[in-house]
């Protein structure tokens, strides 16, 4: 049985990786996403701590905390000479995860519906996102209700199969970094939802503000041995956790990639958006690479048989809002 899977997941990579190659006219290596999506329970029980993933004390070195892994991986990159591509860039290429889910990014405690965490918030130094009153208000509410929503604005889009966006998607399963020989495109294949990010290295202008999709127009550039990523053009209609956390289509997300080591990725990301926010902040967390042998990533089912919308948005007699 596992066999057969597997076998048909093979066959679905093999339709899945040309079809984006076609799209972005390179030729891309054979590997994609996906896994299959799991129903909540019925009924929701708290979690106990031998249920809750182990996670590691410290990741190259350092703590594993994200804002103490922060400080650390700062004071190592200096020490430590990334492999290089052909090309002679950092050679980030392989698997890679955040091994955690940020249920929300600022620090909580754990509850019925989600695992405690520590913010991921290193900027403003009080861990929280500095929100414009009105944000505040509108973000407070979706926490308020979105594990009950009255309406569909208050279901987490990625409860709908949509995807997550940037920065939210570089935490969430495994995913790929591809890096091919000559390519004016670095590539990232994400596990969760069939994602996939294209990202210019060349310069070439933006699409227009008209343009907006729920993973943005990305564009790159390397800063001696870190990645550096500019994303507008998303569609403001993403969320950052499932606490409802948020910005607008006028967001700009800068992403900071480094290897600390060849095992791990400091990733940090800084958002602007005056619209929503008082100032810019950041997030930060470590990525390990996952060096599984024969690991590739799998398929993932989630609008097939979704039920996920219809029954969070049911009334309690069982009728449909």
């Amino acid at each position: 049985m596992l066999s057969s899977m597997r076998t048909a997941r093979r066959r679905r990579n093999n339709i899945l990786v040309p079809a984006l190659a076609v799209l972005v006219g390179t030729g891309l290596g054979a590997q994609t996403s996906s896994a299959a999506s799991a129903q909540a329970p019925r009924e929701q029980q708290p979690l106990e701590r031998t249920e809750l993933p182990t996670r590691r004390a410290t990741i190259a070195g350092c703590p594993a905390d994200p804002i103490a892994f922060y400080a650390c991986a700062k004071a190592k990159i200096g020490t430590f000479t990334p492999p290089r591509t052909a090309d002679g860039t950092p050679d980030f290429q392989g698997y890679w995860n955040a091994n955690r889910q940020a249920f929300n990014i600022e620090a909580h405690e754990a509850s019925y519906a989600y695992q405690g965490g520590p913010t991921l918030i290193v900027d403003p130094p009080d861990g929280q996102v500095p929100y414009q009153r009105w944000a505040a208000s509108t973000q407070q509410l979706r926490e308020r209700n979105t594990l009950d929503p009255p309406s569909i604005e208050f279901l987490d889009p990625n409860a709908q199969c949509f995807l997550r966006g940037v920065p939210r998607q570089m935490w969430m399963m495994d995913y790929q970094f591809v890096q091919p020989q000559g390519s004016p495109f670095i590539f990232t294949l994400h596990e969760q939802n069939h994602a996939f990010r294209v990202i210019a290295m060349d310069g070439r202008p933006r699409p227009g503000g008209a343009v907006r999709t729920w993973m943005g127009d990305s564009r790159g550039r390397w800063e001696e041995n870190t990645l550096v990523i500019e994303t507008t053009n998303q569609n403001g209609r993403e969320w950052l956790d499932n606490v409802g956390n948020f910005y607008s289509a006028a967001a700009r997300v800068t992403e900071r990639i480094t290897m600390v080591d060849r095992n791990t990725l400091l990733w940090e990301a800084r958002i602007e958006d005056p619209t929503v926010y008082t100032q810019p902040w950041t997030m930060t967390f470590p990525l390990r690479r996952n060096a599984t042998p024969g690991f590739q990533l799998m398929e993932f089912a989630c609008h097939e048989g979704n039920r996920s919308p219809e029954m969070q948005l049911r009334k309690r007699g069982g009728e449909g809002r």
